[in-house]
């Protein structure tokens, strides 16, 4: 059986790879060490809003995963 892609199924292993790559880039806001340890002296910080380079990736990421939605759900209903 000759599996042929789609133009959809291949915008979807693309933005599944964007997605992958804009989640790797950000960082992390849970702290391993103070969930292990019960230390509270990260509490200080863990409110802060990004700024800078990482609105911009946690906007894209939002972005990119409503668009692959969309398209997950074409692909199905197509």
């Amino acid at each position: 059986m000759l599996f042929v892609l789609g133009i959809v199924d291949i915008l979807i292993i693309i933005l599944a790879i964007i997605i992958i790559a804009l989640v790797a880039m950000q960082n992390s806001k849970d702290d391993l060490g103070s969930a292990l340890t019960g230390a509270a002296s990260s509490e200080l910080f863990k409110k802060q809003k990004e700024r800078g380079v990482e609105v911009y990736i946690v906007r894209a990421t939002y972005i990119c995963s409503v668009i692959f939605m969309a398209l997950v759900i074409l692909a199905l209903v197509g």
